[in-house]
């Protein structure tokens, strides 16, 4: 009879220290998606359901079909609230309201976690007039830490890790390959960011910054340029690394 009273209060003990904790609760993630050049559709299902394969993520989705859709809903005031990390997988490189661009930029700032995929670095900023000339001064390039204005043909990537020891980075090869792949050049890596790999597709003089992390303001975000095709998207070391980074996003500053 005492070893079930010493069971039971142990198994109380073990409940109230998960509540309190936050064990069971999941994190609240909103995914902004969409436009065109990317199986946005299919990809977003990708995202999602892989990452939950690994964390505990309550998702809620946008999927803008154009530009004006998703302006629209990141205008609204508080479009941000109640989510511990926010993830885009955008390709809107056209906007140019730039008072729009620093309201989004604005929220991460504050401190809200994001993640940036892909496309979402060439979005945001290329139709963005630079204050004095200086291109790294444009609000979501600073957000991004690092500037990026095309990419080359596609093939597929070889990724080697320059900070191996980094969260971010935690149990993926120190070199892997993507199945498909499209590298982006990044022409500059801005000092709040820190660069964690780099790819490269044989076809390129030197290897790319292809996964970063970056301090923005209050705000912590995690970025890769791969990701254009659904292959690469799919496999385990990119899903991995992306559960790595909404954990390294969303960590509590201690």
């Amino acid at each position: 009879m005492q070893r079930k009273v010493q069971s039971f209060i142990l198994s109380l003990i073990l409940i109230t220290f998960s509540f309190a904790n936050g064990a069971d609760k999941p994190l609240k993630a909103l995914l902004v998606t969409g436009e065109g050049y990317h199986d946005y559709t299919a990809q977003k299902k990708i995202i999602s359901e892989g990452i939950s394969k690994r964390l505990n993520v309550d998702w809620t989705i946008m999927h803008h079909k154009n530009p004006d859709q998703c302006k629209a809903d990141l205008s609204k005031k508080g479009w941000a609230d109640g989510y511990d990390v926010v993830l885009y997988n955008i390709c809107h490189a056209r906007e140019a309201d730039s008072k729009f661009i620093d309201s989004v930029a604005a929220v991460h700032s504050a401190g809200k976690p994001a993640i940036a995929l892909h496309c979402t670095m060439h979005s945001f900023h290329w139709n963005v007039k630079a204050k004095n000339g200086d291109q790294s001064d444009k609000t979501w390039v600073k957000f991004l830490g690092v500037r990026s204005r095309n990419h080359g043909p596609k093939a597929p990537i070889t990724v080697k890790a320059l900070k191996k020891d980094h969260p971010v980075l935690k149990g993926i090869p120190a070199e892997w390959k993507t199945p498909e792949g499209e590298l982006y050049n990044v022409l500059e890596v801005l000092p709040s960011a820190t660069a964690l790999a780099s790819g490269d597709n044989g076809k390129v003089k030197s290897p790319q910054v292809c996964i970063w992390v970056n301090k923005f303001g209050k705000g912590r975000v995690f970025s890769t340029t791969l990701g254009h095709h659904n292959s690469t998207m799919s496999s385990k070391e990119y899903l991995d690394l992306l559960a790595n980074g909404v954990r390294w996003v969303t960590q509590k500053k201690k």
